[in-house]
């Protein structure tokens, strides 16, 4: 019953062919991409670490350790390819 009446309700509005401005005009984050990484990486480390934890107590601190070891290991590829790429590039 539910669904029919969704699905009535689907049927009965229009479809646009308009996209949303976000889409079609993305916000401009190509200068600062990168610390774009920071925020990625904590709330990674974060969700995590809310499952592996047996208390919540431990969050912070472990979040934290595995918040850096993320962000160096980032660095590191970083800096590996960044090398790999100028030795190919000559």
């Amino acid at each position: 019953m539910i669904f029919a009446h969704a699905m009535s309700l689907l049927a009965q509005t229009a479809p646009t062919n308009e996209l949303p401005p976000l889409l079609v005009r993305p916000l401009p984050v190509w200068d600062y991409w990168y610390l774009l990484l920071i925020p990625l990486c904590l709330g990674v480390s974060i969700v995590y670490k809310s499952i592996k934890c047996q208390t919540m107590d431990r969050v912070p601190r472990e979040a934290t350790l595995i918040f850096m070891w993320i962000l160096v290991g980032m660095i590191a590829a970083a800096g590996v390819l960044a090398a790999l790429v100028g030795i190919v590039g000559r």
